[in-house]
């Protein structure tokens, strides 16, 4: 049986917020950064700090159930500024696309969308722009903890909670 928009998307980034959760965890209970550094550090002088990485894997895991499966476009203003703030987003994104089915994503593979001026089939999207940008912003956030200080190793990144 061939794999599915589905299985290639939804459980993924389930499980990528879910582990971004648990390094956050640990970020926000670091014994040796304070918060207010961790949330204003940036890889780069040009990059983005903390909150917006986290900002765009959830507006990304989300952009993909609305316009690949269907679901009602939800606003998520990006005005989290805390450890706390962050993780209820996480939490609400889960959440969201824990309402998606894999019916809903079934027979869409040559679904058009568009983003911008780019127009791209629904396979196309996931594969080539949603998958891979999910991935950067997770990576980048994981990375300016590490930076940073913060205890979390490829195993928190992988497995995050899991044993």
């Amino acid at each position: 049986m061939p794999i599915t928009l589905y299985q290639l998307t939804i459980p993924p980034f389930i499980r990528g917020l879910e582990n971004l959760s648990h390094i956050l965890s640990k970020a926000s209970s670091s014994p040796t950064t304070p918060a207010s550094k961790l949330l204003a550090a940036r890889l780069h002088p040009t990059m983005q700090g903390l909150p917006y990485q986290i900002q765009r894997v959830s507006d990304t895991a989300k952009g993909a159930a609305v316009r690949v499966a269907g679901l009602e476009p939800i606003s998520m203003p990006d005005t989290e500024t805390t450890f706390e703030e962050l993780q209820i987003r996480i939490a609400s994104t889960i959440d969201i696309l824990k309402r998606v089915k894999e019916d809903d994503m079934e027979g869409k593979e040559e679904q058009e969308v568009i983003i911008n001026d780019y127009k791209f089939t629904a396979t196309d999207y996931l594969l080539q722009f949603a998958v891979p940008n999910f991935y950067f912003h997770v990576v980048a956030a994981y990375a300016i903890l590490r930076m940073e200080g913060v205890e979390v190793g490829k195993m928190d990144y992988l497995k995050g909670g899991y044993e």
